[in-house]
Order: structure tokens, then sequence, then C-alpha cells
């Protein structure tokens, strides 16, 4: 409820020589405070904090009257007693000091250029100016012993004294002896009844502090020997009445209290550290522990023996918060029914390097200003010279005044503010706010998941012209949607708008002088309505304000109530009031939009008493109209249109009236023929004690009946209370004994501020601080003060998750199918999972750890529930992990075997769950048995391409002891395994890899042999000079690529390189090369090159060109090639067939033709751009028997001299794509073409349409890279086909005429083209030019096959298929095969070595 905010504030301190600060006490508008010390009373101003006049007493008065010790003030402020430690009390008379100017005023603003001070109707300066006081001293008292405390009861001080005395004493300073009590005459009992009443003894002692409290009904009261003791004075009303005594239970060490008028609360502070709340008993008749104020030694260990006795006690002026001190320093504050809000004990509360030194100061006085905003201390400090800053362990004799600000959630005066959802808090100057960016309109749900998620606060200044005469803020409103806020202060009221950050204040100042706000103030629709007294009129009046119009009484709507207006709040289109007399009266309201500023009619339609049923109207904390009810009967007959009924929360319980549907009905035409009235409502029934807050919404989701039909209730130091409604599964079969709604309780780690019915989610505030050390320089030769170690009290907003909560409590009370029902409704939420995983932790924590035996175990019900929802698997792997291990046995007993759950796992595809569950197994099972699994798993997530995880599952793998594979798992007498620890498993990562992440591209320098030109290897350097470089493009490096295995870690390499190998011969033979590329780029020690080098002949052979070729397009996106129209017109003018083209040979003759023109038509075509140009493999004077030696990668790297004018599009770009550009140019004949579009715009065009995404372009030439160094000619064959690029086709033709490449190879990219042509004549047209402008190369392939002798393969062994692909090898039969593969390793290092010597001269 309220949380301090900002730097502490130091007021005044003591002099050196000075008598320390003693007291502090404020008048009844908490305007003005008076301090004492031992010899001055001094009056304080609380807006702006200043001091007006100082009294300080004469050396002579001082010897014979005593010092200050305690002050009273009287209920006017007119007059001050304060009592002296010598007997005596003082009369003060407290007068406004005329013979100052400025209208008796001591300071005065001034705004802005030469302004008169502003004004009130009685001519009282406003909030800014401070009144200019005097003091007299009157009349002086003295009685007969010492006076030990005093409070003004009525038009009377009452003051105890040491003899046990109760001395009543007028404000004119006689004493009423006929009041006087003595403590001695009045029979105490153990209750009302007068149950074993006796006389007080002398062991008993006296009062050391009392308290009045008029709707308790008597004196509340501490003694000397610490026990507390309630007094019924004689009443005045009945002849010869005596006084009553009634003890309080179980007491036995107190030394202070404070009572709670509103909640009827008496707490007691006690010597143990701790702070006692009682309450009147009202069936027993007697005074009862409530609960106890106790700081957990979980969060503040040794908190009571550290800050020592409780020395303070006050209640805030709401009553909705208490603040206690202790005798050594540090002070707590707590809700109305023991909610700790804020503890300075600990953190960064305390001072550095220091820890027994507490924030604040031991405090001697404590007292709330107006409206909670500050608190005022006197602290004590005491001055240590050698130390060299203040400290608190010598003799005291420094003190100083010390302020907290506070800020304060709006349900404490306003409890309208329950039916929002948002944490709405108001500070003495700003509001803060939890919310989304509302200048953003978007959908309620989105609005809600961004207040679950935002931990930001809006904070909005209020206006300072409305805030300079209004001081301070006492109402504050936010409309549903979370964009206006309302607020009202001293007088009138102002409204914000968040999309336009501008205030709107009452133009005429006199109109807003004269409204009071008394009651509260709620949104409806786009009025506001505000429960106020007009000054004018004399009357209290309900006003509802258009927020469009101007705020003025012109466009304001108002009806007139009987009395006072307390609370006010609203449900759909009925605004609810409670007054002063106890009534309650619903008005009816209606928007007209018939003008032009909207109209609101107001209509009461019912007034109810409520005079049997409220003890006091100040007791009434929540009002609130709702759709509940406690029968129900079916979902679909259910209406939560309707008002149902009234929810009264007196004094912390909460009263339910519902409404009288049983009597007879009017049938009456003309009553129907006019207004319905609503039936009457029943008497009530209690729904619930200790109720803090109450929240309902008036909100409808058929989807999710049971959490929005529900209440909610804050309990304090009790949690959370929710009465759930049931509704049955059959709605035919209704059991008339079932109960149709359940009061769930349920702890909560945050103080509840705000529930998200749909989300299933609370929120809150939470206090903390962070500690500022003041250096300065100027101070350095001084000591240190205390205001240079302060603690800047921060505000953070906490939420918390309550839907496990509900569901536990509905299994425990075999409601399952309830609790299934509610969980469903809810599984779209984005943390259900989560909530199933609280759900099973903390069943599990509180099962597991019990030392008592448990008859009806719950932990089966929850994993029975669990399994119905998918994330079962899930929910039980994350509990396990985040759980003791020593659990294990109990959880795994209750879900099941974790080998089966992994099993599980793998058939529904849910890998990193079946990672987790490898952890489990690693540390309940052998090694040998996590061994396994992990091979399966490793298997599964390299075949769904979970790279990450499967990387990881690697790591898991080689962490594994070779030794103790068959060792088994030890598990202690508790059943915490005490193996190994487990290797981390990174979390997955559910996005794909990238080629440009991680490359195996060796350097720069082989761009040179890829065809690509300028732009495109500007391009490509620099993406690559971010790319890692494999350990295959390092010759020293591959050449020890698989070192000799000389121990069981090699062993265990080599069987980890099997599985890899296993799934690389998987992805080759059935042509999935990116994902082979994907595998080689996240494996990190897995050798591709060397892999492709062995298998380029078994596995990574090419069997179908076609196929292959079609696979690529698909896993690279590629798009096909097609024509272009003026390619597709010359062919057709060239009398080639539309269905087939003809045959490969009138094709070749056709195009033989052509190359071998004329000069001149070479020329026309060159012009133009021919295709000979682009792709190099036709030059002047060249045939096709040296073209392949006669072209050298340094021809393609040179740039271009210059750019004609002539120079095509094509021209400039040709090297940036190396794909169809120069081919359409090539058959198209210039003379013929009649386009409408340019020959550039042509081609530029087609080029979009046949190229695919620039990240599989750049994959595929990686790939090609890779397959040209491994020797794999046929893959790198179908890449530069993929990719329409003929100098990549010119390299690999190269590396197979200049190598020694096995015959079987070359025949095989021989037969390959062939079928690609046969296939592009048949299906894709697109290949048709670019495989016929490498017929050269095809002819080299030819002649390669007819001159290569079949000596020339590749002399490898190929490796056996082992029995060890399903994982289930030993470590001897490992060593064996390890010895064969060494064999294999040495011949292909021979083998490369050769491979290199004879084409170093070729390939860089």
């Amino acid at each position: 409820m309220y949380f301090p905010i900002g730097w502490p504030k130091y007021l005044k301190e003591a002099q050196r020589n000075s008598p320390p600060l003693q007291y502090v006490i404020s008048n009844c508008d908490r305007m003005l405070f008076a301090v004492l010390t031992e010899d001055t009373l001094s009056i304080w101003y609380c807006k702006p904090t200043v001091q007006i006049v100082n009294y300080t007493q004469s050396q002579r008065d001082l010897a014979s009257l005593g010092g200050f010790c305690l002050a009273e003030w009287k209920p006017d402020s007119s007059m001050i007693a304060v009592m002296t430690t010598k007997q005596h009390v003082m009369f003060f008379k407290v007068d406004l000091d005329i013979s100052v100017a400025n209208h008796h005023c001591l300071y005065v603003q001034q705004e802005g250029r030469a302004h008169p001070s502003k004004q009130d109707l009685n001519g009282i300066p406003d909030s800014d100016s401070v009144p200019a006081i005097k003091l007299t001293a009157v009349f002086q008292l003295k009685l007969s012993s010492q006076i030990t405390w005093c409070l003004c009861v009525r038009e009377e001080l009452v003051v105890a004294t040491a003899d046990g005395s109760l001395n009543r004493v007028k404000w004119n300073g006689t004493l009423n002896a006929k009041a006087r009590l003595v403590l001695q005459d009045i029979p105490v009992s153990l209750d009302f009844q007068k149950t074993k009443a006796a006389k007080l003894t002398a062991d008993d002692g006296h009062v050391v502090h009392m308290e009045y409290s008029p709707i308790i009904g008597g004196y509340i009261m501490v003694l000397s020997s610490g026990r507390g003791l309630f007094v019924m004075p004689p009443s005045s009303r009945v002849d010869n009445s005596v006084a009553q005594g009634v003890w309080v239970q179980d007491l036995k060490d107190a030394n202070c209290l404070c009572v709670n008028h509103r909640y009827r609360l008496m707490a007691f502070g006690c010597c143990s550290g701790h702070g006692h709340v009682y309450v009147i008993n009202e069936l027993e008749g007697t005074l009862e522990l409530s609960h106890k104020l106790t700081v957990s030694s979980r969060d503040y260990p040794d908190a009571a023996q550290t800050a020592g006795p409780v020395r303070c006690l006050k209640w805030t002026p709401d009553g909705t918060a208490l603040a206690m001190c202790w005798r050594n320093g540090g002070f707590s504050l707590w809700s109305v029914f023991g909610s700790l809000l804020v503890c300075s004990l600990g953190g960064d509360y305390c001072f550095p390097n220091d820890g027994v030194r507490l924030f604040p100061p031991p405090i001697r006085s404590l007292e709330w200003g107006l409206e909670g905003y500050q608190l005022w201390m006197v602290c004590e400090t005491v001055e240590t010279e050698e130390e060299g800053y203040v400290g608190y362990h010598g003799h005291r004799d420094m003190s100083h005044i010390m302020q907290l600000q506070f800020v304060k959630s709006a349900l404490t005066v306003n409890p309208c503010m329950a039916n929002h959802e948002h944490v709405f808090l108001q500070g003495e100057d700003k509001l803060y706010m939890n919310t989304s960016d509302v200048s953003q309109k978007s959908t309620g749900r989105t609005e809600s998941h961004l207040l679950v998620g935002n931990k930001h606060w809006q904070i909005i200044p209020i206006s300072h012209s409305y805030l300079a005469t209004n001081w301070p803020i006492r109402y504050a409103a936010v409309d549903r949607s979370g964009q206006y806020l309302a607020v009202a202060g001293k007088t009138g009221l102002a409204h914000y708008n968040f999309l336009n950050r501008k205030w709107k204040l009452f133009g005429n100042e006199t109109q807003e002088r004269d409204l009071v706000v008394s009651g509260g103030m709620a949104w409806w629709k786009d009025f506001i309505c505000v429960a106020c007294y007009n000054i004018v009129g004399q009357r209290d009046e309900i006003k509802c304000y258009p927020r469009s119009s101007k705020l003025d009484n012109t466009f304001a709507i108002s009806t007139k109530v009987p009395s006072q207006v307390l609370l006010l709040n609203t449900f759909r289109d009925i605004l609810i009031v409670f007054c002063i007399d106890s009534h309650i009266m619903l008005y009816n309201l209606e928007r007209k939009n018939t003008q032009s500023n909207p109209l609101l009619d107001i209509n009461k339609v019912q007034e109810v008493s409520l005079n049997n049923y409220v003890p006091h109207p100040v007791c009434v904390t929540g009002l609130a109209l709702t759709s509940l009810k406690t029968e129900y009967g079916t979902r679909s007959h259910h209406n939560n249109k309707e008002a149902e009924s009234l929810l009264l929360s007196v004094a912390g319980k909460l009263l339910m009236f519902q409404r009288d549907i049983s009597g007879p009905q009017v049938n009456d035409q003309k009553l129907n023929q006019t207004k319905h009235k609503p039936p009457q409502f029943c008497p009530p029934s209690v729904v619930a004690t200790n109720v803090e807050n109450m929240w309902t919404t008036s909100r409808a989701n058929q989807g999710k009946m049971q959490l929005m039909e529900a209440l909610w209730l804050g309990c304090g130091a009790q949690g959370m209370k929710v009465w759930l409604p049931l509704y049955p599964r059959d709605e035919t079969k209704t059991l008339s004994f079932m109960s149709k709604r359940i009061m769930l309780p349920f702890r909560v780690d945050i103080y509840p501020l705000a529930v998200l019915f749909e989300d299933a989610v609370i929120l809150g505030a939470a206090g903390d601080a962070l500690t500022y050390q003041h250096n300065s320089p100027s101070d350095a030769a001084s000591p240190k003060k205390p205001t240079h170690y302060l603690p800047f009290c921060i505000l953070e907003r906490t939420s918390q998750i309550y839907l496990h909560h509900i569901l536990r409590q509905l299994l425990r009370r075999n409601l399952g199918v309830n609790a299934l029902d509610l969980a469903r409704s809810c599984t779209e939420l984005s943390y259900f999972p989560h909530v199933l995983e609280l759900l099973l932790h903390e069943v599990l924590e509180a099962e597991a750890t019990t030392k008592e035996p448990i008859p009806d175990p719950l932990l089966p019900r929850i994993v029975a529930f669990i399994q119905e929802f998918p994330e079962f698997l899930q929910t039980v792997v994350h509990c396990a992990r985040k759980t003791e291990v020593a659990l294990w046995p109990y959880l795994f007993s209750s879900v099941g075997n974790p080998k089966d759950l992994f099993q599980e796992c793998l058939i529904s595809g849910n890998l990193e769950t079946a990672a987790s569950y490898l952890i489990i197994l690693q540390n309940l099972e052998k090694p040998i048995v996590s061994r396994q699994h992990a091979t399966l798993l490793l298997d599964s997530s390299l075949e769904k391409g979970k790279w990450d995880l499967a990387r990881d599952l690697v790591r898991f793998l080689k962490a594994i002891d070779p030794s103790d594979v068959d060792s088994p798992t030890h598990l202690s007498s508790h059943g915490r395994a005490s193996g190994y620890p487990s290797p981390p498993l990174s979390p997955p990562d559910a996005d794909g890899f990238s080629f440009t992440n991680v490359s195996n591209v060796s350097n720069i320098n082989r761009v040179r042999s890829s065809s690509v030109t300028s732009t495109d290897l500007v391009q490509n350097v620099k993406v690559k000079e971010k790319l890692k470089h494999t350990v295959s493009d390092n010759p020293a490096h591959g050449r020890r690529m698989s070192p000799k295995p000389k121990d069981d870690s090699s062993a265990d390499q080599v069987y980890i390189d099997i599985i890899l190998c296993r799934h690389c011969r998987r992805l080759t033979e059935a042509n999935r090369m990116r994902d082979l590329g994907y595998f080689a780029a996240n494996m990190e020690d897995f050798q591709l090159v060397s892999w492709l080098k062995r298998e380029r002949l078994r596995a990574a052979k090419v069997e179908d060109f076609v196929t292959a070729l079609r696979d690529l397009h698909q896993q690279f996106q590629w798009p096909f090639p097609i024509l272009s129209y003026s390619a597709f017109q010359q062919l057709k003018n060239k009398t080639f067939s539309t269905s087939s083209l003809a045959s490969v040979s009138l094709l070749e003759e056709e195009l033989g033709t052509e190359l071998d023109g004329s000069p001149g038509e070479r020329r026309e075509r060159e012009e133009g751009g021919t295709y000979s140009q682009y792709l190099g493999n036709k030059r002047p004077g060249s045939n096709d028997q040296n073209i392949s030696h006669s072209l050298s990668d340094d021809v393609f790297l040179r740039p271009q001299i210059s750019h004609t004018e002539e120079s095509s599009l094509a021209t400039m770009e040709v090297s940036d794509n190396s794909s169809l550009l120069g081919e359409f140019e090539y058959l198209a004949d210039v003379s013929s073409c009649n386009e409408p579009l340019s020959p550039e715009l042509e081609i530029l065009s087609q080029e979009m349409a046949n190229k695919g995404p620039i990240q599989s372009e750049l994959e595929l030439r990686y790939l090609l890279q890779i397959a040209l160094e491994a020797g794999c000619l046929e893959w790198a064959l179908i890449f530069s086909v993929l990719l329409r690029d003929a100098l990549a086709v010119v390299r690999t033709v190269n590396t197979a005429s200049m190598t020694d490449t096995p015959l079987e190879m070359v025949a095989r990219m021989r037969e390959g083209l062939s079928y690609l042509e046969l296939w592009s004549d048949t299906e894709c047209l697109g290949y048709k030019p670019f495989l016929h402008a490498i017929r050269g190369q095809i002819h080299v392939l030819n002649k390669l096959v007819e001159q290569t002798p079949p000596t020339l393969q590749l002399s490898t062994t190929p490796l056996e298929s082992s029995p060890l692909d399903e994982g289930q090898i030993s470590p001897v039969l490992q060593a064996m095969r390890t010895m064969d593969i060494e064999t294999v390793v040495e011949n292909d290092i021979e083998s490369k070595a050769k491979e290199e010597k004879g084409s170093d001269c070729v390939i860089s």
C-alpha cells in the first residue's frame, strides 16, 4: 500500500550543545507539527517544511517546571498542552500573528512578476503561503505524580500519572476531579462477560502508553508491567455506571501501542522485537490475537537481536499501513493484516562498512504527515570523534528530524480502483502507473500481455497550476483503458490525457474552490463522477463532468444527496454510493448523444439502509456491486450483466448482500410501464475475514468463466484468497449437495495491487534502496555527517503467476475435473508450461522433504493431471533439473522411468527435452546407458538438423570417461548421485544455421579460382572476412587430421567420427547437400574435405545427375531457368519444334553455324554482347582441342579496361551473378527483334526471375569450392550447372583433365551431362542455351574418357560397413576397428600428397 520513494530529508539537526529533540506531534489536519526538546517548543509547517515559531524556556522555568517531554494539540489547533518532567502541564495558545505583513504570512509564493498572493474565500492563504504564528504560555497545572502519558479525548486532556491515575484536565487549566479514574479501582476480567474479574494490584504498575478509540469504545493501555489492558470508561448516559477492564490475552512484554480506528485493531510493540495485533472477538467477547508482525529470519537473520525491542508504532492517517521502529534503529512498514511492505534491516538500507548501523538511526518519535505522504521521525545520534563519523553506540546526545517520502496505492482511499488492472500509485506531486505505450491503440488482449511483462513506470507530474493551490492530492482514479487519469486535491479536480500528455483544469477558479471532493471519484465511460461538497450551496452532491468538454460546471450533470458520501463505485451503468448515515444508494446512468456536448441522466433506483450491519461508517473500507452469486446453475444460464450482489468490507470483514428473488413478484402493469424496480437485498453472509482489498471484473469471457467470475481477496499475511465458481461438467446432472463456490487460500510473494483475470497474473509493487556515499572536498577535514550516507529509495513493479496455486488447491480437494477445465482454458498463455512446472515443483518439494508420513500424497494426482497436457515430458524434466538429485527417486517413482520418458521424447520428436533427460540418465544410470541414449539422440538431432544440439551432444560424448563406461552409478543413502558432473548442454536455438556465420572457405585468394569478378568479389570479401576457417584449409593440419589412436579418448573420437561419417553418407546418398553444408559448418571437429576425398567414389558419387539437380533446386529454393521472349522467338524462327526444339544434332549444327560465322557477323555479336565474350569458352583463333589449356584464372580476374557506350548492362554485370545473361543475346538477332523492352531491361528482368536468394548463392559457391578441393568433380559440375556458371564448368573440367581423376568419375560426368541435355530438351527448356554454350567442355570430357587409361583410378580401400552404427560397441572392439581406420587414413594422406604434387601448377 505504502512505499518509500526518493531521498530522505534531514529537516533539523540539534546543535552540539543544545538538548536533543524529544517528541513530534501534529494537529488534527496535519498541517502544523509541534517539535519538543527539553527546553523548546517549535511549530513547523508541512508544505513547505519550514519552522514557523520557537518558544524557549528560561532557565528559571526549566528548573522549577521541568523539561518538556510530551505534548498534545487541542482539536481545533488553538492550543497546545505540554507535559514536563516535574508533574506540570503547560498550556500554550496558538494564534495568528497579525503583526506580520503579507496577510499574516511568513512566506508568500511569488508567481512570475508582481502577482498578489491568492486568497481563499475565508481569507486564509493558499497552500504555498506559510502563516505567521505566535505562541503564548497561558496556564500551568501541577499534578500529584509524575506524568507518564497524555492524550486528548474530545474537549479534555487525559493525563496518566505514575500513581496509577487517569486525570481529566480541561483546556482552561483546571482539573475535572469527578471524571478521574484510578486503575486499582477498576475490575479487570478476561472477557467482556466479566469472567474472573479482579482489581489491579501494585505489581501491575501504571500506564506508560495509552490511546482512546471512540469506535472501539474505550482506552487501550500498556502498563509498566508489560501487560495490555482495555478499559471501558463509565457511561455518562447510565447512572452509577463503573469502568470495566479486559485483559489483552497472552501479552506480557508490551512497551508501546497504536490503534487503528477504521479496522478496529490494536497493535502492541513488544520487547521481543515483534508486534502483536489484537482484535475484539464479538462472539466470545475477548481480545484475541489477529496476527503477529515478525520479520522473517530467512530474509533478515537475527533481526530481533540486531534491532532490539520495538520502540514506536504509528498507523497511517487512512489506517492502511503501520510503521514500526526498533530501539537500535531501522524501520518497517506493514499492511493492515500483517504483510511486510518495507523493511530497512537489510539490503542497501544499511550503512556501508558497518553492518551494525541501521537506517534510520534509533527513533524516539514518529508522526505521519498529511495524507501519509511523509513520515516525520525524531532520530538519535551520537558523535564519536575518534572514528571520524557518526555512530550510535555511545551516549546519545545528538538528534535530528528526518522525513521519508512515500507513495501509496490509490486503493487506500478510492476502492473503486479495484475494478481495474493497472498498478496505480499516487504521491504528493506525481502519479505512478504501469501501462503499455498508450500512444498506440491496441486490443485488450495485447494491452493485458503488455501489462504482464512491462516493468517500467509511467510517471505523470501533476500540473503545478493545480497543485500550487490544492496540495495535497487526496483522490486519484484511472479509467479502464488506462489512458485517462483524474485527481482531486484540497478543492476542485483535474484530469489528464495520456495521448496528448496534457492536463485539463477548471477555467473558472471560483468554481474550482467551491468544490471539495469528499467521497472518491470514478470514471464511467467518458465521464468523471465525483462525490463532492458544494461550499456555496452548502450541500453534498454527485457531479459528472464529460471528458471531452471544458472542465466547467456548465457542462456538469449533478444530483443532490442527503448526506456526505464516503465511498463511490460503478458497475456497468450503475453508480453506487455509501453515505455517512450508513445508507447505500444506487443510481442508473444513461448517456445521451443528442446534444453537441454529451449529456447524462442520473436516476436513483434504490436505497438500502445498513445501520444494523455497520458499527460505524468509517469502518466501511470497500464497496462493490457485482454479478457474483452463490447459486449459478449452469454456464449457459448464467448472465453476468445483472447486478446480483453487493459486497461490503467492514473493518476487514467482507459481507455479501444478495438479491432477494424468492419473494412474490409484482405484476402490476403500471409498474412495468415505468422503471423496473430492482429486488431488495437479503441479509448478508460473511464471505471472508481479514480482507484488505477485493477485486472483481465486469467483463465477460465465455472461455474463462471460472476466472472472470471469481472474487479475489487480498488478506495481508494470509496471502490471497479466491472465491471460485464450480461449474458441473455435465450440466444436465447437477448435484444438490455440491457447493457452487469454493474459497481457496494461497500464499503470494508480492503484495497484490491489481489482478489480471484473463492472464492469471497478479501485479504489485516493491520498494528497494540504493546506497549513495557523498564525498565532498569541503568536508574532507571535518567529521562525516549522517547525511553523507543516505539510501535512495526506488520502486519496482512486481508480478506473480497464481494459476498453479488454484490448480493445486482444487486437486487437493479432489476437484480434478474443475482443475482440468480451468487449466485447459489457459493453455494459450505463453507461460502455461511454467505454471505446470511450478505446480509439480512445489508439491514435490513439500512431500519429498517432509519428515512425517503422508497418508494421501498429492504428487500422483499432480502427475496424472499434468499428463493430460502435451507439455508433460518437458515439465517433468525441467522440474527435475531444478530440484536436488536426492529428490529424483521420489519424483520418478510417480512419473515413470526416465529411460521410457526419453524414448517418448524421441518418438514425438522433442529432441531438446530428450537432451535434458540425458542429464537425468547420467546421474541415475551407468555411463554406458547414457552413452547409448546420447548416440540415439545424436542420430535424431543430425537427421532433424538440430545442429546446436548435435554439437552439444558431441561434447557430451567426449566428456564421458571411457574407463567408467561399465562402472555402476553410486547413489548415497539419500539417493543422491555421487557420479560425474554433467557437461553443460547449451539451450537449443530454434534458428537455422547460416553458412555466412561459419564457413570453411580458406582465404580470399581462392576467389581467383572461382568464376567471380570485380563486383561479386567485393561482396564476397565483405562476408568472408568474418568467416571461420576449417581444419581442411590448413595443409599442415590436414596431414595430421587423424592422429594415431594411443588411448581410450582417441577411441572415443573414432567412435564419434563413425557416427558423423554415417550421417554424412545418408546426406550425400539422398542428395541433401545443403544439410551437408550446415552439418560441416556446425560440427567443428569434422573434416568435410578429407571425408569427401575418401568417399568420392563411394557415398559421394552421383548416380543420377537430373535427380540431383532437381533436389538442389528444391533445397536452395533456386528457380528453374526460363527462356526469354526474344530467345523463344529466335528459336521459333529457326523452325525448331515448339514441343521438343528438335533433336540434339540439329541444334548442334545450327549453333555451330552461328559460331563459325564471318568476322563481321562475330563483330556484330560482340557489340551486342556475345555469349562467348561473357563465358570465355570461345575466343578468336581457338579450337575445342586447346580450349581447356588456353584458359587460365588470370584472364578472368583482369578488370574491364573501359566501358563504352555500346557496352550493355549485361556486359558490366555478368560476373556479378554468373548466370544466364548473355545467352539470350547470343540467340537473338537484333535486326529481327521488335520487342517493346530494351535488351538491357529484358536481361535484367530475366536475371531477377532466374536467380535465387543471395544467401543460397553464397552457400552454393561455398559447396562448389569444397567439392573442387576434395576432388568430388561430379558434385562440382552439378553446382556449376545449377549456378549456370560456365567459368566454374571450365575449372571443373580443367581439374579433371590435369589431375589423376578416376576414369569412372569422368565417365559419370560425361554421362550425367548427356542426361541433363536430354532432360532440358523435354522438361526444362531454360537450361538449353547454357548446356549448348558449354559444348566445348563436354567434348573435352569425351576425349578424356577416350584417352585416359583405366589405371588412373584413385587407389583407396573402401571402409566396410561396420556394425558400430547402433552405438553398441565396447572399447576393445573400438580399438581393433581403429587400427583399420588408421591404415585407411595413411593411404588417404599418401594419395593426397600425390594429388597436391601433381596439381600445384593448376589449383591454387
